[in-house]
């Protein structure tokens, strides 16, 4: 016990030397590197999002728990290269027994904490700010529970 005390204070000693040192002599601290993303992580980065969770409840409740939103894979494209950054291509998708209609596609950098909506009707890749200001995802849940009843996949 008194080894673990000892050892504790020589690293809380050590610790606060090395911060009380002058800046000059201190070594330079270089940024860690970005860790890889799993696609396992990217798809739970994406299940997170706010949007995906509201959109989510509302197929779930408005299909009466027939239909839920999920998170599929884009295997065929495998990861997309942006700008020089290798992304994730994966698509939110409605999924239910007869069908599955896609919401959206999600582009999540394989490092890093980036996430890009691709946007294929215009040809081009929004950042999420980009993707709420100008399409407005969560109005897509309202404009559906003011149409008809039935299915609820997203409006054209």
């Amino acid at each position: 016990m008194i080894a673990f005390v000892a050892a504790g204070a020589a690293l809380y000693h050590n610790h606060h030397e090395e911060n009380l040192a002058p800046a000059a002599s201190r070594a330079p601290v270089t940024p860690k590197p970005t860790a890889a993303r799993t696609k396992a992580q990217a798809i739970d980065a994406l299940m997170a999002l706010p949007e995906l969770k509201a959109w989510s409840a509302h197929i779930e409740k408005a299909s009466g728990g027939k239909a839920h939103g999920a998170v599929l894979d884009d295997e065929e494209e495998g990861t997309k290269l942006i700008g020089g950054k290798s992304y994730w291509s994966l698509s939110f998708i409605e999924n239910g027994d007869e069908a599955a209609h896609r919401w959206e596609t999600f582009l999540v950098a394989t490092s890093g904490d980036d996430i890009l909506v691709d946007d294929t009707n215009d040809d081009r890749q929004l950042t999420l700010t980009e993707w709420r200001t100008e399409k407005r995802p969560l109005e897509r849940i309202v404009k559906q529970a003011d149409s008809a009843p039935g299915g609820t996949a997203p409006p054209p």
